[in-house]
């Protein structure tokens, strides 16, 4: 009875190791046969990447409005934001291209790729925040009504019956026709260069600018004895770039975070404004 009780039990745990071992073996088949998993997909080349990786940048220059842009006695850009544009190029480590553009130019070049980047005086606004991406700003100006100390100006009223000049494309572009007076003649330009020469030769009884401009302005030609009126708003202005470089405004973001506090951005500003820089918002 016990013989046959153990040959039993070496029966069943016989078949239940080679049911085992056939289990093993068809998960080992399955396995076999199963498609490799899919590697994991390369992160996106973004336009940052494609920077580092060509070591340049190409970011527009307005070199028709000072202190922002101009150029100096070799002919060669300078201003405020020209040099904002040579420290990201060097914090890069890259090459810095510049892109010559006018005021109504400067997104336009953005957008349509001759530039990775807008560092012209470029406002801060909710038109232009509708085209393009803002960094935090790194400046600020006042916009202002300037002309020649004869033209009675004190407020916006005092704009009735008189000609105004304003460049194309420009905040002040944006700002001063709606506080304008009915009587007020408003004449457009296509640059910064050809407002400010309307505005000395008296062709414009006055005209709205950056208050910087307007200082150079009244520096370079002292006869014309240039004055500012009033201002028509304070503004913050950044670097801006194309909507979906999300990899290069998160660099300028952290750019312009670093630069603040080493006040890298407040020495570049005071150099050329003369002007000490006033506490910045966030964005």
């Amino acid at each position: 009875m016990k013989r046959r009780e153990m040959l039993i039990g070496a029966a069943v745990s016989g078949a239940a190791g080679i049911a085992t071992l056939a289990a093993v073996t068809q998960s080992s088949q399955a396995l076999a046969q199963a498609p490799a998993p899919a590697s994991a997909p390369s992160p996106p080349s973004g336009v940052l990447d494609r920077i580092i990786r060509e070591k340049k940048i190409r970011v527009t220059a307005q070199v028709t409005a000072p202190p922002f842009g101009s150029l100096d006695r070799n002919n060669q850009p300078d201003g405020s934001e020209i040099a904002t544009a040579r420290q990201l190029a060097k914090d890069l480590g890259v090459e810095l291209e510049l892109v010559q553009v006018t005021g109504p130019l400067r997104i336009p070049a953005l957008l349509a790729g001759r530039a990775d980047v807008a560092i012209s005086s470029l406002s801060i606004t909710f038109d232009r925040a509708k085209t393009v991406m803002f960094a935090p700003p790194h400046g600020a100006l006042s916009i202002v009504i300037a002309g020649p100390q004869k033209t009675a100006i004190r407020s916006a009223a005092d704009m009735a019956g008189k000609k105004i000049g304003l460049t194309r494309a420009t905040l002040e572009e944006a700002e001063v026709p709606p506080i304008a007076p009915p009587g007020a003649q408003l004449v457009f330009f296509d640059d910064m260069s050809a407002t400010m020469q309307a505005m000395v030769s008296g062709q414009v009884d006055a005209a709205g600018m950056s208050a910087f401009t307007a200082k150079s302005v009244g520096e370079r030609n002292p006869k014309a004895t240039i004055e500012n009126k009033f201002t028509v708003r304070t503004a913050y202005y950044g670097a801006a770039v194309r909507p979906g470089d999300f990899d290069l405004l998160q660099f300028l973001r952290t750019w312009v975070f670093l630069n603040k506090h080493n006040t890298v951005l407040a020495n570049i500003y005071q150099k050329y404004t003369e002007l000490a820089l006033v506490d910045l918002p966030a964005l």
